[in-house]
């Protein structure tokens, strides 16, 4: 049963979510599965997926000290963050 004409139950639409994540899943799986069966072809495409997956993929952006400096430098930051979860 519907409520508005052209749109999907509520049944319909939770099945579409399932199929959804289980071919995002399987997609993710086979993305992981193909450095480890090239290793023998192609070392560089091997390595380059692993030291993408080691890295840091945002930088952590200026923070505002509570004496109303901003830290800039990593170590900086880790002293306000430091500072502010103590």
């Amino acid at each position: 049963m519907t409520r508005k004409k052209g749109q999907v139950t509520q049944e319909e639409y939770r099945g579409l979510i399932r199929s959804c994540r289980e071919e995002t899943g399987k997609a993710k799986d086979r993305l992981e599965l193909r450095p480890t069966t090239v290793v023998r072809d192609n070392q560089k495409c091997y390595y380059e997926y692993f030291n993408n997956k080691k890295r840091a993929k945002e930088n952590l952006h200026p923070l505002l000290g509570a004496g109303g400096n901003i830290a800039n430098k990593h170590k900086g930051k880790a002293k306000v963050l430091n500072a502010f979860f103590v």
